[in-house]
Parts: C-alpha cells; structure tokens; sequence
C-alpha cells in the first residue's frame, strides 16, 4: 500500500513540476462560400471594399436598400467603361448575380463566437440589415 501512495506522489510532483499549459480554446472559423465555385472566403468586415473570388467573382456587403448601387460598383470592377457601356445597351444576360440578404445572422453569429468580436464600421447603422452580393462574368 505505501509503495502505491509513493508512485502516485512521484507522479504528482512530476506533474507539479511542469509548467501548466492553459488549454487551447477551440476557435470556430466562420467562412463565406462563393456560390460559383465554392471557395471559401474569410467574413468580409470592410463594407466598403470589393473582395474577388480566384473564379473571378467579385463581392461586396451592403444595406438591403443599396443593392442596384453595389451590383453597379462591382459591375464596374468587373467590365472597362467601354464594356459596360455595350452590356448596358443590350438586353442580354452577361453576369449572374446571388444575394445573401439573410448576411446579418453571419456576422451576429460571428460575432458572438470571434473572440476579439466584429465591428459594423461606424457609418453604417447597426439596425441597417445587410446583404452580401456577388457578381460573376458569363463571359
């Protein structure tokens, strides 16, 4: 019995004598999908910035009331002057549009996970729903 209580001492004080290690905290990584090609993409926090996909996609976040504006913003991202002014003009298809208007659950649920947080930038109103718009060229 003491030769028992003796081996559990050497392991206590062995134990005793490294350094203790917080435990890691398991970090979730919230990510966007390109709904073109599905790569994933870090949660855009600058709502002003254009970010573009490797399959040439192009996305921005937005106000649901701002959409046409931001759909125009990557649309000139995406074509020259010229260009846009020749798809402007015809009444064809030349890029596929998704919007996410459901873009707020990300970000709170982000939020409430990220351990620094996010920040709406101060312009914009934090009771303002926000959409997440892609645009891709058909051709």
């Amino acid at each position: 019995m003491m030769k028992i209580n003796e081996m559990m001492m050497k392991d206590l004080l062995r134990s005793a004598s490294f350094k203790h290690r917080p435990e890691k905290r398991l970090v979730q990584t919230h990510i966007i999908v390109c709904p073109f090609c599905e790569n994933g993409h870090p949660v855009p926090t600058d709502f002003d910035s254009i970010h573009r996909c490797n399959c040439g996609a192009c996305y921005k976040v937005c106000g649901n009331h701002s959409l046409e504006n931001s759909v125009g913003d990557i649309a000139d991202e995406l074509w020259s002057a010229e260009e846009l002014d020749f798809v402007r003009s015809i009444p064809v298809d030349f890029c596929n549009i998704v919007i996410e208007k459901d873009f707020d659950r990300l970000l709170d649920l982000k939020h409430t996970s990220d351990f620094n947080g996010i920040e709406r930038f101060c312009k914009y109103d934090v009771n303002l729903h926000l959409s997440l718009v892609w645009v891709k060229r058909l051709f």
